[in-house]
């Protein structure tokens, strides 16, 4: 697509092509003058591709004249020129047109502006070569390719054009290094638009939404404004495009927005400041470049990757383009120069479409440069290397207008240059959702009219180390234990499918309930804090769980410390009064007595609340105290007695209550701490053997 260019499209003067062979024997001040004279615009004969064939002139092997009028009257010339107008300062005209030469580099938005642009620029000055470039020849249009006819033309004062949507990619290195003149030409704007209806229609556009060219590809703006139509006409044809542009994935309608996904920790983070950013961008407040526009988001399978980013591209209202490296393989025979075909198939469609977000999923089935052996390195080498310049081109200018985000399984196999800044950036983890995001998720999907006003935390605590996919997989289970039994969805139906069956028996799975009972009822009369959820159901280990919120105190006294304990040793104590102490409060560090005994080391080593003030080690370090001191274990001990005697009091000052409570748990399995109050208020004014609460309020 390159070759000298004129815009005068006569046929050749043979007098003229003498002179110039004369002129170009004899050198003095007459031949200078001669250059000049051939140089200057309106007088240049047709030239070839050396500049031998420049000097000499060459026949008209271009098109014919009423075939280039037609063009030049046609909307891809209109639209083009106007663009350029608008790109280019009067500045830059003058320092074209004037003696000496000049090189000129136009970058346009994407590959199909190319030929409509250099009708465009040839309209408007004359050029002795241009370069218009691609991409599609890896071999020719490359910048090592050209460099001679620059150095040629410039240097006997001609001018040279260059045009590309990716100018350092693909036009000569000497152009890029020597050029004079650089224009950007950017998506249309209203103006542009408004110029090209008024030159077409010869009426004015008077309503035009903002940015109605954004997003659209080259021709798709050209085929909506059309000769001989009314400028509102133009005006629709464009506005439905930008329409059917937008709904480009058409999964996008049943994704949530930002503000309603939950769950993703940082990536979460990350989306909403870019949603943001974005917003600043849109309304003028800040650069493009200013945004964080390429990362890669990691995390096993299921954690949520796809919809995040989906739900990016919906909330930025953006198209999205979605596609991997398996499909660059997939959708291509795998050799080489096919699959880059495709990697530049996928990103010249973006640059079309901007702003548009490209998620490139699975990024781990391009392997690092470190792990590739002698036989395979030559495939690879250069696919990566594509990958690495193809990366850095879309994000780093401030013209693109893309996002780019990668997913991967496993990103510790991507090749490291893939992940530094100005290509992919940094790695953001997707973690698994913790109890608050789980619970999210499930409300996010029973919709808002399910189980209103359910407490969904606590089936949610039990489902904890679960992935997102996981649970919207509970939630369509639970709808269809609900329909199968013909029956509105209830709570139980959830906690069914996020608990595994129980496969204790009867008996010990009262005792559990009982247990837990013991604990919430101590941390209810006694503090500090107060339950969030019980839990019957066998999880991570665990044969139930008690979550208590407790208050953020910095300072902590030896009532309250005393209090803490007796709450955690309240369990042990119900299971001695309903039969005798088993090793449920043991094990773990964060075990009933676990964490009891580290309390109160704490009090005695670090806090200087157990009768010293010697400060002898850390939190962290008073449980090997312990482990060295015996007088300290001793102390330790009589404190732990004397609280679990007061737990054992309190078990037994309620002992009926927790029964009552420990039997609704072993049925519902889950209880919230609402719920678990409300049935204490109950049980009080309908079960007359309740008479006490052992001196304390509810």
């Amino acid at each position: 697509m390159e070759a000298a260019a004129m815009t005068n499209f006569q046929k050749p003067n043979t007098k003229s092509a003498a002179k110039a062979t004369a002129t170009k024997a004899k050198p003095g001040p007459k031949a200078k003058v001669g250059l000049m004279a051939r140089l200057a615009p309106k007088t240049l004969k047709p030239s070839g591709e050396s500049l031998d064939d420049f000097l000499n002139g060459l026949p008209d092997n271009r098109a014919p004249i009423d075939q280039m009028e037609a063009e030049i009257r046609s909307s891809r010339f209109t639209l083009a020129k106007h663009a350029l107008d608008e790109a280019m300062t009067s500045s830059q005209h003058v320092r074209m047109l004037r003696f000496g030469g000049a090189g000129v580099v136009i970058e346009v938005p994407s590959p199909d502006w190319i030929p409509a642009m250099r009708m465009a620029a040839e309209k408007l000055i004359s050029w002795h070569h241009v370069f218009c470039r691609a991409g599609a020849s890896k071999s020719s249009e490359n910048p090592s390719v050209g460099n001679m006819e620059v150095a040629d033309f410039l240097g006997n004062g001609g001018r040279v054009l260059g045009i590309s949507h990716a100018p350092a990619q693909h036009l000569p290195s000497a152009l890029m290094a020597a050029a004079d003149v650089r224009i950007r030409i950017g998506t249309p704007s209203n103006d542009v638009i408004r110029k090209t209806i008024l030159t077409l229609t010869g009426h004015k556009a008077r309503r035009m939404p903002p940015d109605i060219a954004r997003g659209l590809a080259f021709d798709v703006i050209a085929a909506s404004i059309r000769k001989g139509t009314l400028a509102s006409s133009c005006v629709r044809r464009l506005v439905a495009a930008s329409k059917a542009n937008a709904a480009i994935d058409p999964n996008l309608a049943d994704v949530p927005v930002l503000s309603e996904i939950h769950g993703y920790g940082a990536a979460g983070e990350y989306a909403q400041r870019l949603a943001y950013e974005f917003s600043q961008w849109k309304a003028g407040r800040a650069e493009w470049s200013s945004l964080e526009r390429s990362i890669l988001l990691a995390g096993e399978p299921g954690t949520g990757k796809t919809t995040l980013v989906r739900s990016i591209a919906k909330t930025l209202e953006i198209p999205i383009i979605s596609t991997s490296v398996a499909l660059w393989f997939s959708q291509t025979n795998g050799y080489l120069n096919e699959v880059i075909k495709e990697i530049n198939r996928v990103f010249t469609m973006a640059a079309q479409m901007a702003p548009v977000l490209i998620f490139v999923d699975e990024m781990d089935g391009i392997p690092s440069r470190a792990s590739l052996g002698s036989r395979n390195r030559d495939y690879w080498v250069p696919l990566i290397n594509h990958c690495l310049t193809t990366f850095e081109g879309a994000i780093s200018g401030n013209t693109d207008k893309i996002i780019l985000i990668g997913a991967s399984n496993y990103p510790d196999l991507i090749d490291p240059a893939l992940l530094r800044p100005g290509r992919l950036g940094r790695v953001i983890t997707v973690e698994k959702p913790d109890a608050d995001g789980l619970a999210g998720i499930i409300r996010q999907h029973l919709g808002p009219d399910v189980l209103d006003g359910a407490d969904l935390s606590v089936p949610a605590s039990i489902g904890v180390g679960a992935t997102g996919a996981e649970a919207t997989a509970w939630v369509a289970g639970a709808r269809r234990r609900a329909r199968d039994a013909g029956r509105p969805m209830r709570l139980d139906d959830l906690v069914g499918e996020i608990a595994p069956p129980d496969p204790r028996s009867p008996e010990e799975a009262l005792s559990c309930a009982r247990h837990e009972c013991g604990h919430g009822l101590a941390v209810t009369l006694l503090g500090p804090g107060e339950v969030v959820s019980l839990s019957n159901v066998m999880s991570h280990g665990l044969g139930g769980l008690t979550r208590t919120s407790m208050p953020r105190a910095t300072i902590l006294t030896k009532t309250s410390i005393e209090a803490y304990v007796t709450t955690v040793l309240a369990g042990r104590a119900t299971d001695e009064a309903f039969g005798e102490a088993n090793s449920g409060s043991g094990g773990a560090y964060a075990s009933d007595l676990g964490l009891a005994t580290s309390m109160l080391a704490s009090m005695h080593v670090s806090m200087g609340l157990g009768g010293s003030l010697l400060h002898r080690a850390s939190d962290a370090e008073a449980r090997e105290c312990l482990r060295h001191d015996p007088e300290m274990r001793r102390r330790v001990e009589a404190d732990l007695n004397v609280l679990y005697l007061r737990a054992k009091e309190f078990v037994d000052e309620n002992r009926d209550l927790i029964d009552a409570l420990a039997q609704r748990l072993v049925v519902s399995r889950i209880m919230s701490g609402n719920q678990m109050r409300t049935l204490i208020s109950q049980l009080m004014a309908t079960s007359p053997h309740i008479t006490t609460l052992g001196g304390y309020d509810v």
